[in-house]
C-alpha cells in the first residue's frame, strides 16, 4: 500500500496542476482522473480540476456505453 501512495500523490498533483491535461486526456485515463478529482476535492483548486471532473464524467459515460453494447 505504501508503494502506491507516492504514485497516487504524483497523479493527483499532476492532474490538478494548471496544465494537468485536457478533458480527453482524463477521459482516456480514468485512474488519473479519479486521483485528480480526489485531490481537487481535498482542497486543490486549479484550472485542471474542471478538466479532471469533466474527463471523469466522460470516462464513466464511455464505460456505461461499452457495458450497454456488450449486453445487447
Amino acid at each position: 500500500m505504501r508503494a502506491v501512495l507516492p504514485l497516487l500523490a504524483a497523479l493527483a498533483l499532476g492532474g490538478c496542476s494548471d496544465d494537468g491535461g485536457s478533458i480527453e486526456t482524463f477521459a482516456a485515463d480514468r485512474p488519473a482522473a479519479e486521483a485528480a478529482v480526489a485531490a481537487c476535492d481535498a482542497g486543490q483548486r486549479t484550472r485542471g480540476c474542471d478538466a479532471a471532473r469533466e474527463g471523469l464524467a466522460e470516462a464513466k459515460r464511455r464505460d456505461r456505453e461499452a457495458l450497454y453494447r456488450r449486453a445487447h
